[in-house]
C-alpha cells in the first residue's frame, strides 16, 4: 500500500515537473503541452478577462474622478467669470450714473446740490415715498426738491437727523407748478401725480388757447418761489380738453426713473441771481440769427 502511495506521489510530482518545464518551454512534450494548454488556457482567459475588467474599472474610476475635478474647476472658473462680468457691468452702470451726475452739477452751477442715495421705500404708501441717506444734519429741510441727472424725482416731506423721506412727483398728493419750455409757448400749468401709475404724469390748468403740443418739454415754473425754476419734469405725450372744454390736460412722460430711484441730488439752495443771468444769456443766444 505504501509502495502504491509512493508511486502515485512520485508520478504526480513528475507530471507537475513536466508541466512546469512545458509551461516555461524548456522541455518539449507534445502530449503534456497539449494537456497543459487544454487545462490552463481557459483558466488563463478567465484570469485575463477578470484582470482586464479590474484594470478597466480602475481606469474608469480615475477618469471619472479626473472629469469631476475638471468639471468642478470649469464651474468655478465660469462662476468667477460671471461674477467678474456682473461686477464690471455694475461698475460701468455706476460710472455712467456718476458721470451724468457730474455733468448735471456743472450745468446747474446756480444750484447747491447735495448727493444722496435712496436707502428704502416707505411701506404702506403705495411706494409713493422713499427714504434718503441724508437728513437735517446735512442741511436737508422739508419742501426741498429731489432730482436725478435726468429730471425731478420728488420733494422732501419729512426730515430726521440722518435721513429724510421724499414724495415722488407721481404721488397722488403731489402738486408742482410747470411751464412749457418752448419759447413760443411758455404756457403754465400744474403737475399732478396719478398715484401708483408712475409711467405717466398729468399737467392740468392749461388754458383752452394755450399752445401745448406733444413733444413739448415741461420744466418747473418757479412761480411762488417754493421750487427752483427750469428743472426738467418730462415730455408731453398727448394733449386733450377737459370735460368742460375750457382747459387742456396734458399727459407727461417723466424724465426721471420714478420706479427705481437710486442716486439723486437734494437741491439745498438756488442762486436766483445767477439763474436769471443764465436765462438772459440763453435767451440772447436764441435771439441771435
Amino acid at each position: 500500500m505504501k509502495k502504491q502511495q509512493f508511486v502515485t506521489v512520485l508520478a504526480v510530482l513528475g507530471l507537475f515537473a513536466c508541466m512546469v518545464l512545458a509551461v516555461h518551454q524548456r522541455w518539449r512534450f507534445p502530449l503534456v503541452n497539449a494537456g497543459v494548454n487544454t487545462v490552463l488556457l481557459p483558466v488563463n482567459a478567465v484570469v485575463r478577462q477578470f484582470s482586464d475588467a479590474v484594470a478597466s474599472f480602475r481606469d474608469s474610476q480615475r477618469l471619472n474622478a479626473t472629469l469631476q475635478e475638471e468639471n468642478r474647476q470649469l464651474k468655478k472658473e465660469l462662476d468667477n467669470l460671471r461674477s467678474a462680468e456682473y461686477r464690471l457691468k455694475l461698475l460701468e452702470t455706476e460710472n455712467k450714473e456718476l458721470q451724468a451726475m457730474a455733468g448735471y452739477k456743472q450745468q446747474r452751477a446756480e444750484l447747491t446740490l447735495l448727493p444722496a442715495r435712496v436707502i428704502g421705500v416707505s411701506l404702506g404708501d403705495l411706494h409713493e415715498f422713499f427714504f434718503l441717506d441724508k437728513g437735517s444734519a446735512d442741511g436737508v429741510r422739508p419742501d426741498m426738491v429731489v432730482t436725478t441727472s435726468e429730471g425731478v424725482a420728488g420733494v422732501v416731506d419729512q426730515v430726521y437727523r440722518h435721513y429724510a423721506r421724499f414724495m415722488l412727483i407721481s404721488a397722488s398728493q403731489s402738486r408742482m407748478g410747470v411751464k412749457v419750455l418752448r419759447r413760443e409757448s411758455r404756457a403754465v400749468g400744474v403737475l399732478t401725480g396719478l398715484g401708483p401709475n408712475r409711467s405717466l404724469l398729468q399737467a392740468e390748468y392749461f388754458g383752452r388757447d394755450d399752445d401745448v403740443r406733444p413733444g413739448d418739454m415741461l420744466v418747473t415754473s418757479g412761480i411762488g418761489g417754493k421750487y427752483p425754476s427750469g428743472l426738467c419734469i418730462g415730455t408731453v405725450s398727448s394733449v386733450e380738453a377737459d370735460v368742460t372744454g375750457l382747459q387742456k390736460l396734458a399727459q407727461i412722460e417723466p424724465a426721471a426713473d420714478l420706479a427705481h430711484p437710486d442716486r439723486v441730488f437734494i437741491i439745498l439752495q438756488e442762486d436766483v441771481k445767477r439763474r436769471i443771468e443764465k436765462e438772459i444769456k440763453e435767451e440772447a443766444g436764441e435771439a441771435k440769427p
